[in-house]
């Protein structure tokens, strides 16, 4: 008899167990909480910014940055940062390392060896020569920059930065 209630006691819990972690779930996958960013190559946000003006926001980033890792796998999946970046700009990942040619306001920049790596000389130009990862910068519609600032930020103080620079 004890055993058979204890058993009973067992699987109620359990089950009440399996309800809680069902609704925490449900809520954490509802759809206002799925955004993500879409980046875009640079060279189709220009093509969309002469169509609908709003700024570029560049994400300069390499592949060993354990940062810029932290920023994409934290602050980018912040539903309420994408969804900011997503409504406000033009949202684009540039790997200041392998990124293609590319031509602004006439000017072409490319790759440049710099010994064991390559550097991007529109990285450069848009840090004005003081690179680190990750770092970022705002473009207005004239392709001039608005905002750049660098290193790892949590959400909360990314949305500072973001909504400081359109304003």
């Amino acid at each position: 008899m004890k055993a058979n209630t204890l058993l009973f006691l067992i699987i109620l819990i359990l089950s009440g167990c399996a309800a809680e972690a069902e609704d925490t779930q449900s809520t954490t996958d509802s759809p206002s909480e799925k955004a993500e960013v879409t980046w875009l190559e640079l060279s189709d946000a220009l093509k969309q910014q002469r169509h609908r003006p709003k700024p570029i926001f560049i994400d300069l980033y390499t592949d060993w940055c354990r940062w810029c890792k932290v920023m994409d796998q934290k602050t980018f999946a912040d539903p309420e940062v994408a969804r900011y970046l997503q409504e406000n700009f033009y949202p684009v990942k540039f790997n200041s390392e392998k990124a293609p040619p590319i031509n602004i306001n006439g000017k072409e920049f490319e790759l440049v060896s710099t010994g064991r790596k390559s550097l991007h000389s529109l990285a450069y130009a848009l840090m004005k020569g003081d690179i680190s990862y990750p770092s970022y910068v705002i473009l207005d519609e004239r392709q001039q920059t608005i905002s750049r600032f660098k290193g790892f930020r949590d959400a909360q103080d990314f949305m500072v930065e973001l909504e400081t620079a359109l304003q």
